[in-house]
């Protein structure tokens, strides 16, 4: 979120807490005076006592360069720089070490410890070769770069409250999130010396970069790009203390495009960024994108970009950051850009057979030294073939190294997958599938079908309809002959180029009646693992789509939490089954499976998922003329972007709905068409026409005998009275709904009943008795997971203690509504900034 100092200025009155992960920025923003006067406190807080002033020549006649006595003489300078030059440093260490030299003489084991605020890390190599200049001249140095400074200040709150106006207690040791989503190393990599050493030379130059820096890393399919970015990576990731990022281009792929805003979406999550607050709008995403990352040292991986402006869009701000793009060209847009290319070539062939050896061992190696030779220049030094060969004969330690290569001389080396130069993968590729056994292979060919480039053992067992151990242990041996990967467990991953293969076997092997019967049972698979998940989530709520049978082809959760993981994992690969669906125009499959990501998504604010879900179904429903899933499927988008502010399209959107709920005649349809009306004209601030829509579906529901339908518009009711400043009329329905609620054993609802009564009960000076509520409301959610709704309650808490005069209450309860906040991302953070500050003030 924004600081308070960028919001406002280094002049605005109010001050927020500061937390233990915001020190940076505030540093950066102090004058000089005031920075040089930290510096000394923290020397003193750190143990050091002044013994003398140290006039050194300069503009400042030496006031930044004091000598302090700890164990041995200290002698401390004070600086401040966005950026650390080589030259200047051991300008100043010259200068340091010639006062010592004549004021000091004598003295034992002098060290000269140099502060900086930079906006990057000093590099490795950057304080060795300072440290030499100053050993030279009898002098130790050290450096307390941004990061050293942040981490000293830390420990001595006190001088947060100096320098920070901040009063005491109200230091918050923040929980800084730190994302680690870089995939491992891969478990065989070869020696890449040239193209590492060149990835160093990319972080070294990054350390005295006013901004990120970036490398692409280009080459062709399957020569090692990705494997060369992770190993790197993980290697040099301890240079990164703020985390590390990884995005995966080819799994946004549709249509030989990539939305970055997606992408952007994965990493502010990453990076702390609740759904309930994710920006719908690309803009909007890049900005928060550029705020979060402010100040920080991050390591992004883009794999598989095929367009610049696709790595543009997703740069960090931060100084000392270092983006590395792995593409199959060179991206001269982004060359242009100052980024440093790193061309990755096939493997020489001692590297090739190390690779071979470290498969097979070097005693098999040794026994046919020619024919080693011939399978390399056969895989052209191209890793991923490498590996498959490898794999194959490794699988068999009777198999000899002339028996793969006869194999392979059988096979028809088609062009369709070989490389520009001839490499004849194809070859390679179809000996592997033929070799494997008859239902391992078809295994193989039918991943094909699935959308994403990944896939679950339970999913691929749906698609295949063969049993799930069965379809497990054929991953597993495809895992073991590198034609899979598992970046996460139960999860399996397809080479781009394999997924090629795969499909062209498919096509070949399976007939098209097949293929679309698999697509199917997929979809199946997905459709009721949602309605699981969806019932796992509220059990009774209004749906178009019928109850469904206990057909066992989906997964089952046994409590919420378990069903927004799976969705979590599984969102990307169900937007793209969705997507397929649609184009293949199986409509009736489009907007039930959009209907059952309803409650998925809504409670997770996932937005974007939302509109695209919404605005595909509702083209289904009216190529299928079905009344019931437009008024349905309007109903939905509008409230969505009544919640978005989209005031006029959510008015456009719900008449549309009343319209088309009218003419298909459900009662309980018009009613649920209704509520949402009342919520979007509730967000929208219209109090009256909102209570008017939530009786008229009321007296419906009544009509319709649903009692959680009449609930949630008494709990709309109640809420509504109070958001129009009328808690009076809120008690009855609130309490009507709390005991019908309590009845259909509806925890959530419950815990959000509790919350508006205490609300009510506040507003009308019932100041223990709202306690009593908020309390109680607090803890149902607490239980049911639920964070949102307790930050309203702790804020509703700390304005009752306000009113009793009991401010140390009233800030206390305040700070926990702001620290659920910030964990959500949620914008009402920044404002309770505001408030948190105003109150330190006075």
């Amino acid at each position: 979120m924004m600081s308070y100092v960028e919001r406002h200025g280094t002049g605005a009155r109010a001050t927020p807490p500061v937390t233990a992960s915001n020190h940076l920025l505030p540093l950066l923003q102090l004058d000089a005076s005031t920075f040089e006067r930290l510096c000394l406190w923290l020397v003193r807080a750190e143990g050091f006592t002044k013994a003398e002033h140290y006039g050194a020549a300069g503009s400042d006649g030496g006031r930044d360069i004091v000598a302090f006595r700890g164990p041995d003489p200290w002698y401390f300078q004070c600086k401040r720089r966005s950026r650390l030059r080589r030259a200047q440093l051991e300008a100043e260490v010259a200068e340091v070490a010639a006062g010592v030299a004549s004021r000091f003489a004598g003295m034992p084991s002098q060290r000269v410890t140099m502060v900086f605020v930079v906006t990057s890390l000093v590099s490795a190599r950057l304080r060795d070769a300072v440290g030499s200049y100053a050993a030279e001249r009898g002098l130790a140095c050290e450096f307390w770069a941004a990061t050293e400074l942040d981490e000293r200040i830390k420990r001595h709150p006190e001088l947060v409250q100096e320098f920070f106006r901040v009063p005491p207690g109200w230091f918050v040791e923040d929980e800084v999130v730190v994302p680690r989503r870089l995939p491992h190393a891969p478990l065989r990599f070869v020696n890449r010396t040239p193209e590492l050493a060149s990835l160093d030379r990319l972080l070294d130059r990054s350390r005295q970069s006013p901004g990120p820096s970036m490398a692409v890393i280009s080459g062709l399919h399957g020569v090692g790009k990705t494997a060369l970015g992770r190993y790197w990576g993980n290697q040099r990731r301890g240079y990164f203390p703020h985390g590390d990022l990884y995005g995966d281009f080819s799994r946004r792929r549709r249509g030989g495009r990539v939305d970055a805003s997606e992408v952007l979406a994965d990493f502010l999550r990453e990076l702390g960024t609740a759904d309930i607050a994710m920006p719908l709008q690309f803009a909007e995403r890049q900005r928060l994108f550029q705020k979060l990352t402010v100040g920080k040292q991050l390591l992004l991986l883009l794999d598989d970009v095929e367009e610049p402006a696709q790595a543009l869009a997703v740069l960090p701000a931060g100084a000392g950051s270092v983006v590395v793009v792995t593409a199959n060209s060179r991206m001269d847009a982004l060359l242009m850009e100052g980024a440093r290319h790193v061309e990755v070539r096939p493997l020489e062939p001692a590297a090739a057979r190390g690779l071979i050896e470290e498969a097979i061992g070097a005693e098999r190696v040794g026994r046919e030294p020619a024919q080693i030779d011939q399978l390399i220049e056969l895989c052209g030094g191209l890793p991923i073939a490498l590996c498959v060969c490898a794999g194959r004969l490794e699988a068999d330690a009777n198999r000899t190294v002339a028996w793969l290569l006869e194999q392979l001389a059988r096979e028809r080396p088609l062009q369709a997958l070989s490389a520009p130069n001839g490499y004849e993968l194809e070859a390679i590729f179809d000996f592997t599938y033929a070799d494997l056994p008859p239902g391992v292979a078809q295994v193989y060919r039918m991943l094909a079908i699935h959308p994403g480039l990944d896939i679950s053992a339970a999913a691929a067992s749906a698609m295949i309809d063969r049993p799930a151990d069965e379809v497990r242990r054929a991953l597993d041996v495809m895992y073991d002959a590198h034609l899979l990967e598992s970046p996460e467990p139960d999860l399996f991953r397809m080479h781009k180029l394999i997924r090629e293969h795969m499909a062209n076997c498919l096509d070949r092997d399976e007939s098209v009646e097949g293929q679309a019967a698999a697509f199917s049972r997929l979809t199946g698979y997905y459709l009721d693992t949602l309605e699981q998940a969806d019932r796992a989530i509220v059990l009774d709520r209004f749906r178009l789509v019928p109850s469904p049978a206990d057909s066992g082809i989906g997964l089952r959760f046994e409590s919420p939490a378990a069903a927004f993981g799976w969705f979590f994992q599984a969102r990307h690969n169900v937007i793209s089954v969705l997507r397929t669906n649609f184009e293949q125009e199986q409509d009736e499959r489009v907007w039930r499976l959009t209907e059952t990501l309803w409650p998925l998504c809504s409670s997770q604010k996932l937005f974007a998922e939302l509109v695209e879900s919404h605005e595909l179904a509702i083209r289904s429903a009216h190529r299928l003329g079905d009344l019931g899933a437009s008024a349905r499927l309007y109903s939905q988008l509008g409230r969505i972007k009544a919640e978005l502010g989209d005031y006029p399209a959510a008015g456009m959107l719900l008449a549309e709905a009343k319209q088309a709920a009218q003419k298909y005649g459900d009662l309980r349809l018009i009613a649920s068409v209704i509520e949402f009306s009342g919520v979007a004209l509730l967000h929208e601030g219209r109090y009256d026409e909102a209570l008017a829509e939530f009786h008229a579906a009321r007296a419906l529901f009544v009509e319709a005998r649903r009692a959680r339908g009449i609930a949630l518009q008494d709990y709309h009711i109640g809420w509504a009275h109070i958001a129009a400043g009328d808690a009076v009329s809120a008690l009855d329905p609130l309490t009507n709904a709390l005991t019908m609620f309590g009845e259909l054993t509806d925890r959530v609802s419950v815990g959000r009943v509790l919350l508006r009564r205490g609300q009510a009960l506040i507003d009308l000076e019932r100041d223990q008795d709202g306690r009593d509520e908020l309390v109680r409301a607090i803890e149902v959610m607490e239980s049911c997971g639920v964070r949102f709704e307790q930050a309203e309650a702790y804020e509703t808490l700390s304005r009752s203690a306000a009113r009793e005069q009991d401010r140390s209450q009233a800030q206390a309860h305040l700070i926990k509504a702001y620290r659920i906040y910030r964990e959500l991302g949620h914008p009402r953070a920044d404002e309770l900034l505001i408030t948190l500050g105003l109150a330190a003030e006075n």
